[in-house]
């Protein structure tokens, strides 16, 4: 059942051997997760990489004045930790925290990255999600963020995520599109009357 959905996410991005799938599914452990469950606190260096198989993650900022803003949703299938604590061996400036019942694959990451140096399709799997998650995809959104209208940005992910409304708080969704939840609440209602 896991190492399906290992290889199906795996393979999404580059075509993985067979004997690096072994040995990345050697290294994975899972884990379950409580609703509200710290997967990495503000100020802890991270030390593993996680796929999401069930359930939703937020990763949040909290600033000088004790307000959180929600950097990202992640739902099954994602990718999640902090990437660069983990790569620098520093502290994460963000929190990473259940907020449904979670399921996820954990990789120690320096095992994980032993096994990217050594094997040449992990490391072009690598290179193919670094481009999709962090190039093409991050650039879209700081545009649409800018250029589109809240109302636009809100039903793509909605188009996206269906039936995500039903499960992720309204306030993760708005600060995940960069509005207030008051701005979302109107942009609900203004959607329902024309429709």
């Amino acid at each position: 059942m896991y190492n399906d959905f290992i290889q199906q996410v795996f393979n999404r991005y580059y075509p993985v051997d067979k004997s690096s799938l072994t040995q990345l599914i050697a290294l994975a452990e899972i884990q379950h997760l409580k609703k509200g469950e710290l997967v990495l606190p503000i100020g802890k260096t991270s030390k593993h990489i996680y796929l999401l198989y069930q359930g939703a993650i937020v990763s949040y900022y909290i600033n000088n004045e004790g307000n959180a803003y929600h950097k990202n949703i992640f739902l099954e299938g994602d990718f999640v930790g902090s990437t660069v604590s983990a790569l620098t061996s520093t502290p994460s400036k963000f929190a990473l925290e259940a907020i449904e019942e979670a399921t996820v694959i954990c990789f120690k990451y320096d095992a994980y990255k032993s096994l990217l140096k050594e094997k040449a399709d992990m490391q072009l799997f690598y290179i193919a999600y670094l481009e999709k998650n962090w190039v093409i995809d991050k650039e879209q959104r700081e545009i649409d963020i800018v250029l589109r209208e809240a109302t636009d940005r809100y039903i793509d992910f909605i188009t996206l995520h269906p039936q995500i409304e039903t499960r992720i708080p309204l306030h993760y969704i708005a600060s995940h599109l960069g509005i207030t939840p008051t701005q979302l609440s109107r942009i609900r209602k203004k959607i329902k009357k024309t429709s």
